[in-house]
């Protein structure tokens, strides 16, 4: 198995790699041992968001508690968001925003739930490149809602910190169903599985691309 010989591994444990890779949705086994990447519909983009809609707000809930003397990781990556953004390195702006958002989950302290988070950050990572998400122009957008979570729990206020992520999602689902086929999307999915955030003023425009 070339795989194998590539990686240093024994058969063994590549199949069950390539099993467990299966289970969590990111491989096809395909008959004879081939794989492929599983093509993404909308559906599979709504349950993703969803989950991480609602996984993400009870993660920074929890972050909110613990207090802003933790949120060192978090800064640091959002650092690196802005040194991207003033680079315009829209592929690096994309990345970081990963990160920033499995810090922020690390750092709540609840070990099964960031898990389940960061194995559905992989997925997000495969949807991005099957779909060839393109972010050239959202690299302040990524930086300003960022910095406003980050800012939210630097005060503490849990509530609105939950209340911007949902913001963030919601743009970040709009964004990915507008470059799926238009009879690939179940009307009122998204609105059913997640419901709407709280929309203010200041929020911008919720079609608004952001991961």
């Amino acid at each position: 198995m070339p795989l194998a010989l590539r990686l240093g591994l024994s058969r063994r444990e590549v199949r069950a790699g390539l099993r467990a890779l299966a289970e969590e949705g990111m491989l096809d086994l395909l008959p004879g041992g081939a794989t492929a990447v599983p093509a993404a519909t909308a559906k599979d983009v709504l349950d993703l968001y969803a989950l991480r809609a609602s996984l993400g707000a009870l993660l920074i809930l929890r972050v909110a508690m613990l207090g802003p003397e933790r949120l060192a990781p978090a800064s640091a990556a959002l650092a690196e968001i802005r040194a991207a953004a003033r680079d315009n390195d829209h592929v690096r702006s994309g990345e970081v925003d990963l990160r920033f958002q499995d810090a922020l989950a690390r750092i709540a302290d609840l070990p099964q739930a960031a898990g389940t988070f960061e194995r559905l950050t992989a997925r997000l990572r495969m949807f991005v490149r099957a779909l060839h998400m393109d972010y050239s122009q959202a690299c302040d957008a990524i930086t300003d809602e960022n910095t406003a979570i980050h800012d939210a729990l630097l005060g503490a206020d849990g509530n609105e910190a939950a209340r911007l992520w949902r913001v963030k999602i919601e743009r970040r689902v709009r964004f990915m169903i507008a470059r799926l086929p238009e009879d690939d999307v179940a009307p009122h999915l998204w609105t059913t599985l997640a419901g709407r955030p709280r929309m203010r003023p200041g929020d911008g425009d919720p079609r608004g691309a952001a991961h």
